[in-house]
């Protein structure tokens, strides 16, 4: 009976349907027939899981190359309605969020968006961190970025981006993919990058700058930075060359220094309330929240605050790392006094929320070019050299700390609030943009309204310190100031 089926078969079927016939007869009578199954199984899903994939390139391909034709007309549209629109991505940066709040604050349209989030914070407008991975769990992460890309092109006229990354992955560490940067100028977006410290930092312009900076105590370049020089100046080069501007602030205008000079770095005021320090008594408490201690001169700090202990000064030192950003601000408003970070020569995004908070900031600046209004600033300015000092200083002189958190506090009310960070945007696109004039016109209307804002807050009277930022007094001097205080 099988001889005449197999016959039958022979003369009904074709060769291929036969041959699968007895395949899957074989499996069915094989002892391992389960293992067989869930092996075939997982060939047809990988082969169709290409299938897809070669398919989602071919879409993406092709819905990113229509983008860039009619996208500029898109944005012609916006443009003459007075209603531009911007995106800031997709480095995670704390202040991501903030930035395009201070966009909107200009009339336009902006979101923030990212790919990943950390633990810091994940308040970002747009998070795509489920199906960014979920794309490229099935290996269709490229085609997903670049539908992304393609809707933003036709979503948004003004790209934010830092120098380590954009919508598109890069082949390269801590770099734009130029693919990505020749889409945006196809479409004639206007594109700005810029730098937050690593994305940029190479090793030895960072050693050029004294004696005091931050590669002094990094022993495993190039695992946190650039750090090659050659290769990042050509990369910065390269990039200038395709975007509307660079910027660049603080210690990266190093790096960077043919960017625009622009403090970037805004707080939500609402959310971190002054929680001044009280009157003098108990321990001195420091708070100290560094990502890598390397980095903030952490150990010189913790030296001091322990040779001042074994001398009998009563202070707390608490430091925590790795911890959501809320956390660190809880730390900070029960805190007498916040170190920031003492080797690399210029104050981080901490500094200033804990000027927020009423709290006296300890750090180092290296010079009152690198901060706005450097003589309202009342950062207490040493490098590690000075640090013993200047803890003295505020040993002796708790009482005046109030003063000090409370300047703070107008401080960063009058330069880094969102209205503030709107201001300067502004003038960035006034210089660089070219907009039309009913966006031009917006823009100057709130700069006025800020520049009111800000002088309606007045300064706080007799904060001075010997430690000020606009006075950048010498070492030698500070020490027999130290040594003659009561």
């Amino acid at each position: 009976m099988s001889d005449r089926l197999r016959s039958l078969a022979r003369l009904v079927l074709p060769r291929s349907v036969r041959r699968r016939m007895l395949t899957l007869w074989s499996i069915a009578k094989s002892p391992d027939r389960a293992a067989i199954i869930r092996y075939q199984l997982l060939v047809l899903t990988q082969r169709l899981l290409s299938l897809v994939g070669h398919c989602a390139t071919a879409l993406s391909r092709g819905f990113l190359r229509l983008a860039i034709c009619i996208a500029p007309g898109f944005g012609a549209v916006r443009l003459r309605r007075g209603r531009p629109s911007s995106l800031w991505g997709a480095t995670p940066i704390l202040t991501l969020e903030l930035k395009a709040r201070a966009d909107r604050a200009l009339g336009f349209r902006s979101t923030s968006l990212v790919y990943v989030t950390y633990v810091i914070t994940s308040r970002f407008d747009l998070d795509l961190h489920r199906p960014y991975s979920l794309a490229f769990r099935y290996g269709l992460g490229p085609a997903f970025q670049r539908m992304v890309l393609a809707w933003a092109l036709l979503r948004y006229d003004v790209f934010h981006f830092f120098a380590d990354r954009g919508l598109l992955d890069s082949t390269d560490r801590l770099q734009l993919n130029f693919e990505e940067l020749a889409a945006l100028r196809r479409a004639r977006k206007r594109v700005y990058i810029y730098a937050y410290g690593a994305d940029v930092r190479t090793r030895q312009a960072t050693l050029a700058l004294g004696k005091w900076n931050f590669c002094v105590d990094c022993t495993e370049a190039p695992k946190y930075c650039t750090c090659h020089d050659a290769e990042a100046q050509r990369y910065i080069s390269e990039v200038a060359k395709k975007v509307t501007a660079l910027v660049s602030l603080g210690d990266m205008l190093t790096y960077m220094p043919t960017a625009k000079h622009i403090n970037y770095w805004p707080l939500d005021l609402d959310r971190l309330s002054a929680v001044l320090p009280n009157a003098p008594s108990g321990p001195l408490r420091i708070a100290h929240a560094p990502n890598h201690t390397h980095f903030k001169g952490s150990k010189y700090l913790e030296r001091t605050i322990e040779r001042l202990k074994q001398q009998g000064y009563d202070i707390e030192y608490c430091k925590i790392q790795g911890v959501p950003n809320s956390q660190v601000v809880e730390l900070f408003a029960q805190s007498d006094i916040v170190a920031d970070q003492f080797i690399g020569g210029a104050y981080g995004y901490t500094a200033l929320e804990a000027m927020a908070l009423g709290k006296p900031v300890l750090s180092f600046v290296r010079s009152p070019d690198l901060v706005e209004a450097p003589e309202e600033c009342p950062i207490i300015n040493a490098t590690p050299d000075e640090l013993e000092q200047a803890l003295l200083w505020v040993i002796r002189n708790r009482d005046s700390l109030r003063k000090i958190g409370e300047q703070g506090r107008r401080y960063v009310e009058r330069w880094h609030g969102v209205s503030a960070i709107a201001a300067r945007l502004g003038q960035l696109y006034l210089d660089t943009a070219n907009f039309p004039p009913g966006v031009i016109d917006r823009i100057r209307s709130q700069q006025e309204q800020e520049k009111a804002r800000r002088n309606a807050i007045p300064l706080v009277r007799n904060w001075e310190h010997p430690f000020q930022i606009a006075k950048q007094p010498a070492s030698e001097r500070l020490g027999a100031l130290a040594r003659t205080i009561p």
